[in-house]
This record gives C-alpha cells, structure tokens and sequence, in this order.
C-alpha cells in the first residue's frame, strides 16, 4: 500500500481529478454511518475511494460514477482502520500472517520489531522482504533495534552503528528501539546515545523497555 510520501504527482493529480469529477471513483461507499477521526463523532454520508486512497468522505455524490462500483453501505457502520503500535511478529507466526490476520478484524497499520530481521545479518534479503509487505493492503512500519532483547556475544558487532544508521534511513522505519539496555545507557554507554542522536536527526522517536530480564 503505498504511503503519502511514496505518490507520484501523476497520482496527486487524479486525486483532484476524481473530486472534479474527471475519473470515476474506483469505490463508493453510500449511504455509510461512518466514524469521522477529525470531528470524533459519527457522521452519515458518503466515502469516494479511487485505488487504496480515500479520496473524500462527507454528503455529496460523485458527478461521474462510470466505473465505479457501488456498495450500499446504509446499514453498516464504518470505522477507520486501527493502528496496532507495538508488534513483535515472530512469535507462533510471521509479520505476513499477522498481517493477515490482523487486518480481518480491522487493524491495517502495524508498528513492527525489527529485531529478527536485524539477526539474520542479511540486509538485502531483510530489506527485499520489507519491501514486499509494501503490496499487502496494510500499512507496514518498523521500529530499529539499538540492541538484542537480552545480552549477546558480539553484540557491538551485530548492532554497529552503520548497521543501525542502515535501517533507520528506511522510510518505513518510523522509530528506534525497543531499548533494553537502558541501563548501559544511564551508565554512561556512548554508542547507544549515538544512535539516540541519530534518530532524532531523522525527525524519529526512540523507545525504551523496562525489561523483565535485566
């Protein structure tokens, strides 16, 4: 699914050109009783949707309905999708299946942890995989590990700052952490106040964890 910053203009254009009136809407939604994120109330009206991009939603019907596929939505309520803000997708399953599975019930923005793919020490087969999740009809962001879950040998290794730096210029890479070894960091640790700093020169958010196991 593509996000606002990936659009090309040709796209941006026929957003307008939708509103206008020029393109039918791939989608639309009529009659819906929808929850409106801005206003935090419901509202009854009409949502245009052209491709995977919400174009408008309010009282008004599109001039041009061509091509468009009509769904009689006056007897369902329709949310926003949720947003899940804390993933760790390798447990019994894997980011796809969770993926999947989390969007049946209407969660389509997952925050992951990067932390398996960061150990395979592969970068172009984890970055290949990211990139794949791009298709699914979920918003998929991560999060950059500055450390392992619990202490490792070579971790310094494993954890370099060019790796670290590697990641966080991704731009579904949303923010660092989790930060297990928050205490290395109290205790006066330079390379994990490093990658803190670099982090926040990308205008991203760094995130600790009060561990069970430290």
């Amino acid at each position: 699914m593509g996000h606002p910053s990936q659009w090309k203009n040709k796209q941006i254009r026929e957003h307008i050109d939708v509103i206008e009136g020029k393109i039918s809407p791939t989608v639309l939604l009529k009659d819906a009783t929808y929850l409106h994120s801005g206003f935090k109330k419901w509202i009854k009206g009409h949502i245009w949707i052209y491709e995977d991009r919400i174009i408008y939603a309010g009282p008004t019907l599109p001039e041009n309905t061509e091509e468009c596929e009509m769904i009689d939505c006056e007897k369902l309520t329709i949310v926003p999708g949720y947003i899940e803000p804390h993933v760790h997708p390798f447990q019994l399953y894997n980011p796809h299946s969770f993926a999947q599975y989390a969007s049946k019930t209407g969660t389509t923005t997952l925050i992951n942890d990067n932390l398996m793919f960061f150990l395979l020490n592969n970068k172009k087969k984890a970055f290949s995989l990211l990139d794949s999740y791009k298709h699914l009809p979920v918003s998929m962001f991560w999060w950059c590990r500055f450390d392992s879950q619990s202490e490792m040998e070579n971790e310094e290794k494993i954890f370099s700052l060019e790796a670290v730096k590697t990641w966080l210029k991704r731009d579904d890479v949303i923010q660092g952490g989790e930060l297990t070894s928050w205490p290395r960091l109290v205790q006066g640790d330079d390379m994990i106040l490093q990658w803190i700093q670099e982090t926040k020169k990308l205008r991203e958010k760094s995130r600790r964890a009060f561990s069970r196991c430290i």
